[in-house]
């Protein structure tokens, strides 16, 4: 695992997401009020794009079926699907957006 800089604390708005390439990877970053937040920017039920879900404390809503996900552990919630989105560990550095994963 490595630590892998995404981008600034200032380049997420508090309650958007935004997605990165990552190693040719998109993964998701979250900020709400209860901290940001890093997953894969992929819906396990329809393998859709997360990003641009709706946000509600921990919670993202996939845009396409409306399935929720933990942001915190990524388990879904509902009968949807059973599958959990990966997550991946998420340090605050200097303003900085730290994540750490496989390359």
């Amino acid at each position: 695992m490595a630590s892998v800089r995404v981008a600034a604390l200032g380049d997420i708005a508090m309650g958007t997401n935004r997605a990165f390439d990552i190693g040719g990877r998109s993964i998701l970053i979250a900020r709400t009020t209860h901290g940001v937040f890093a997953l894969d920017n992929q819906c396990s039920h329809a393998l859709q794009p997360l990003e641009g879900g709706k946000m509600k404390a921990v919670h993202i809503f996939c845009p396409l079926h409306g399935v929720r996900f933990d942001l915190r552990d990524g388990s879904p919630t509902g009968n949807i699907t059973k599958m959990c989105v990966r997550t991946w560990p998420v340090t605050l550095a200097d303003n900085d957006i730290l994540i750490e994963m496989e390359l």
